[in-house]
């Protein structure tokens, strides 16, 4: 398909023009359609107000000329006016002035127009050829002109949406960098505050002056900031282990009456000593078990009653259990956490699940926090295949769902909308002795002198080794005197040889009894390293003494028809 090339004649004499239109699309046309190239087309004026009107009409339309023929001696506007008043229009016209004076007028253009690239003269009488060919390559610059021109504004615009997108970038960067900083300032809060407690407290129990009850009042205030650091730290483990996709779940069918009633009663204190009710409503259409974590389902459902109860100054929390269906009519199982706390602006409802931020920033200085709880929640329900949402009114509290895939319902019973078994806040102690020998393998002097208390207190006989080489030596020496260990209590990470290697060693030697691991990594997959290595359990740090107590003793029994 050729192009079509506009040229616009400008020309007080009828012959003149005739002359023009007849070469440039007679002539001019049949030699550029043999080549198949640009065709012509010709549009003639007699003055050059005329030809203002001409080129301002073409622009408008889209369709400019490409080349303007300019007679020099024109009546009104001359030819110097006329491509003066034609380049403020289009400044990219080819113009070439004709004239039939014999001076020329080259000097005078120069002073008034400032240079000759759009500008040739053409003297007449002229030839068809040299219209012909004047015509043909200033309508070919024309177009490749333009062809620039476009290039030249296509790369603009996409050097304006890069400008914009990485200006965008750069704002969402500053918003996630302030959001970690006022983070890493709310953790730093949430650490030094139950810290301050910890340490003076510790500090007031050397008063020998403190009556039995001051000294468990502060007993109990420096359990329960222990416990505040613990939770901080295991929500930083989840949210690393959840980044780095390393979250693996052990889906099994879940009595959702007992999460449910366990969930309520180990928060009834906080909700009692705040005045507030918290209570438990079912609907009987709910299926009695749900196929799911136990384990992340209550971290879940602790979190978000846990949030209903520190937003809510009056009233109560309510935990609705009952069966929804999602977009698609699947069933699904749903809590709904009710309370009538503080609400949120429906603005901000988004904000609340991504990590490191609140409702705003006077929440995490008012109730502390520090916003990753319900970011952690709605990831490990969407790993379970379910979700976390939120619908809230300031002022008129907030409801937090979280909703679990039901699985098929074929058979399953539904649920007693009674909760007659509340699980009890604390395993009952076995305070039965251990009766044991032990090797303490840890070189934290501290912890060291903890684990002798705690398994002393029980009962056991306790001999401590500071590094891995040790512990083999010692292990080894007991089996040499016939009178071997009963366990051996296994810290990973010491130094001369580590927990890993010591274990290994000891296996390979012919070592069958129990070894439990003990560790602060607590991250997916320390415990399956642990096991290949030749460990029989893992328990982390921090110890807590009945569960560690409970786990000793479980792999005592389990061992003891093969101690050698």
């Amino acid at each position: 398909m050729n192009h079509i090339a506009r040229i616009l004649v400008v020309d007080d004499d009828p012959n003149v023009q005739r002359t023009y239109a007849r070469i440039i699309e007679g002539l001019g046309n049949a030699a550029s359609a043999a080549a198949g190239a640009t065709r012509l087309q010709a549009t003639t004026v007699d003055s050059g107000e005329d030809a203002v009107a001409a080129a301002t009409q073409a622009a408008a339309h889209g369709e400019p000329f490409a080349v303007a023929f300019v007679d020099l001696r024109m009546p009104g506007m001359d030819g110097f006016e006329t491509t003066e008043a034609l380049w403020r229009i289009d400044t990219d016209l080819q113009i070439v002035i004709a004239t039939a004076y014999a001076e020329s007028p080259g000097d005078d253009l120069l002073a008034r127009l400032g240079g000759f690239d759009r500008l040739l003269f053409l003297k007449k009488p002229f030839d068809a050829i040299e219209v012909r060919q004047l015509a043909l390559a200033l309508a070919r610059k024309r177009a490749l002109l333009d062809a620039q021109r476009r290039r030249e504004q296509e790369l603009e615009r996409r050097v304006a949406e890069r400008t914009c997108a990485l200006e965008q970038a750069l704002q969402q960067a500053r918003a996630a960098n302030n959001a970690k900083l006022d983070f890493l300032a709310n953790v730093s809060h949430e650490i030094r505050t139950p810290l301050t407690a910890l340490l003076g407290f510790t500090e007031l129990l050397r008063d020998p002056g403190l009556t039995p009850a001051e000294r468990e009042q502060h007993l109990e205030i420096i359990d329960r900031n222990g416990n505040h650091l613990l939770a901080l730290v295991n929500e930083l483990l989840d949210l690393s282990k959840l980044e780095a996709n390393q979250v693996l779940l052990e889906v099994a069918p879940i009595d959702v009456a007992a999460v449910a009633c366990e969930v309520v009663t180990m928060l009834q204190q906080r909700a009692t000593d705040k005045g507030l009710g918290l209570c438990i409503e079912y609907d009987g259409r709910c299926p009695a078990v749900v196929p799911a974590d136990a384990m992340r389902l209550r971290q879940i459902l602790l979190n978000l009653v846990g949030n209903a109860l520190k937003f809510t100054e009056r009233g109560q929390v309510a935990v609705g259990v009952g069966l929804g269906h999602d977009a698609v009519g699947n069933a699904m199982v749903e809590f709904r956490v009710r309370d009538t706390g503080i609400g949120i602006a429906g603005e901000r409802l988004p904000q609340l699940f991504r990590p490191f931020e609140q409702a705003d920033a006077s929440t995490a200085r008012r109730f502390g926090g520090t916003g990753l709880g319900l970011s952690i929640a709605r990831r490990l329900a969407r790993l379970m295949g379910g979700d976390v949402t939120a619908n809230s009114r300031p002022g008129r509290g907030s409801t937090f769902t979280l909703t679990l895939p039901a699985g098929d319902l074929t058979g399953v019973a539904m649920i007693d909308p009674v909760c007659t078994s509340p699980v009890a806040t604390e395993t009952p102690r076995d305070t039965k002795a251990l009766g044991a020998r032990i090797l303490l393998a840890e070189d934290g002097a501290d912890n060291q002198k903890l684990l002798r208390a705690i398994l002393q207190r029980v009962g056991a006989e306790v001999h401590t080794a500071a590094d891995g080489q040790s512990a083999i030596e010692l292990a080894q020496q007991s089996l040499a005197d016939g009178h071997p260990f009963d366990l051996i209590l296994m810290d990973m990470q010491m130094p001369v040889k580590d927990g890993y290697s010591a274990t290994r060693e000891l296996r390979a030697g012919g070592w069958r009894g129990p070894i439990v691991a003990l560790t602060a990594h607590a991250m997916e997959g320390d415990r399956e390293r642990c096991l290949a290595a030749g460990c029989d359990a893992y328990e982390t740090k921090p110890v807590r003494a009945h569960h560690l107590i409970a786990t000793l003793r479980q792999h005592l029994g389990s061992h003891a028809a093969v101690r050698t």
